[in-house]
């Protein structure tokens, strides 16, 4: 008998021991979820929403006289475009060396401004005493000059770009040629934007100078301006000409690190276009 009582007293102390001391392993979750949590440090990002950039479009004016400039321009890595005047003494180089490289052409249109004879917008301008067989054929000649050719912008101009008869005849041909219109923007009286409508071509308008002012400090401020006018653009392509000069072409190549930290990118010409019907 105390044998028997001794091993019930054994076994009761087994049991007790497994069921105190031992713990048992918990259950596995069934709700889908790990038991291990990773530190906060090692945890994945969590999204973020897509980033939204501003942006703005350049036109270099007065391609044609320094294809030393024009090289080193169309070595910025951005989507530039060039505007050719056409009878400049390397306007045809030019032309073919943009369009080898898949670059973006405008004929740089002289037109004439409210200082003639004062400045002159030199050889193949459109004057305003012109009449329509006239202004034709010079047309045709300056965008013979300029092969491959996407748009045109005036040079100069301001006088013309008052002329809404005038420009209508213009804007006609650019029409027929399949072409689009930017207005430099040379007088505050332009009647470009009426006339495009009128006619019914894609048409832009210049938003800012880069190089109004001479110098590289003024060229960069106006670059820099771009973040401030953006923001009073409603989201809207603001577009840049400027021309190439050696300071205009360093303040370009400057800012383009401190536009992509702030969202900025450059875009075609084409982004800023009005369908005018």
């Amino acid at each position: 008998m105390a044998v028997i009582i001794a091993a019930a007293l054994i076994a009761a102390a087994f049991l007790f021991l497994e069921r105190v001391i031992i713990p048992e392993k918990p259950a596995p979750r069934d709700d889908g979820r790990r038991d291990y949590t990773a530190p906060k440090e090692h945890a994945p990002p969590l999204p973020t929403e897509k980033r939204q950039y501003k942006q703005v479009a350049i036109i270099i004016d007065d391609i044609g006289f320094d294809l030393k400039a024009l090289r080193r321009l169309a070595e910025i890595p951005a989507p530039i475009a060039f505007a050719v005047l056409p009878s400049t003494p390397h306007a045809s180089e030019a032309a073919e060396f943009l369009r080898k490289g898949k670059r973006e052409m405008l004929l740089h249109l002289p037109m004439e401004p409210l200082s003639y004879p004062k400045q002159s917008p030199g050889a193949g301008a459109l004057m305003a005493d012109m009449d329509e067989a006239q202004i034709l054929r010079q047309l045709g000649d300056d965008l013979a000059a300029v092969p491959h050719a996407s748009g045109v912008n005036n040079h100069m101009g301001s006088r013309f770009m008052e002329d809404p008869s005038r420009l209508k005849m213009v804007m006609g041909e650019l029409k027929k040629r399949g072409l689009y219109f930017v207005d430099s923007r040379t007088s505050p009286n332009s009647r470009g934007r009426e006339a495009a409508s009128q006619i019914g071509i894609p048409f832009a308008a210049r938003d800012i100078f880069i190089d109004n002012e001479n110098g590289y400090e003024a060229a960069i401020q106006s670059l820099r301006n771009v973040v401030t006018r953006q923001n009073k653009n409603n989201g809207k392509p603001l577009l840049l000409i400027g021309h190439p000069h050696a300071d205009t072409i360093r303040a370009i190549e400057a800012v383009l690190p401190l536009w992509e930290k702030e969202g900025i990118e450059i875009v075609e010409v084409s982004t800023c276009l009005i369908n005018a019907k």
